[in-house]
């Protein structure tokens, strides 16, 4: 998704179009929200930008957290909801009108919840693949 996003400035219009439409749906693509190449913005937002880079980055350094997962254990899920707050806070300020906020913010929010989510969705998988669990079923401990 995040190489998708990243194309519009490298299309035709007409193809840039194209991948807007794709990705309309999961991001609101505000151009002065979104980071630009060439002077053509991407297809996603600051936000959206750094929840994908974190994704990428939380999945490529798996194994790193993995102590830390193992660790909390059940626990671990709030370190995730956690992750959250930072994001949420930037997000609703602006909302109420109480500080506005910049594309770093918005993006260094999203990396920070996009790499947790990654990492601890990316170890809850493994950790069942290691136990020879279907993937679907449910945590009992």
């Amino acid at each position: 998704m995040l190489l998708l996003a990243v194309l519009p400035p490298f299309l035709p219009s007409g193809a840039q179009a194209v991948v807007r439409d794709c990705l309309a749906p999961v991001c609101h693509q505000i151009p002065s929200r979104s980071p630009h190449l060439y002077g053509v913005p991407l297809a996603i937002c600051d936000r959206c930008t750094g929840i994908y880079l974190g994704l990428v980055l939380g999945v490529a350094v798996t194994g790193w957290g993995q102590g830390l997962w193992a660790e909390l254990g059940r626990h671990g899920r709030y370190v995730l909801l956690g992750s959250l707050v930072p994001l949420s806070i930037d997000w609703i300020g602006p909302v109420l009108g109480l500080w506005s906020n910049g594309p770093i913010s918005r993006a260094l929010t999203g990396l920070l919840f996009g790499s947790i989510a990654a990492s601890y969705v990316t170890d809850q998988v493994l950790r069942k693949a290691s136990r020879g669990e279907p993937q679907g079923s449910e945590e009992t401990t």
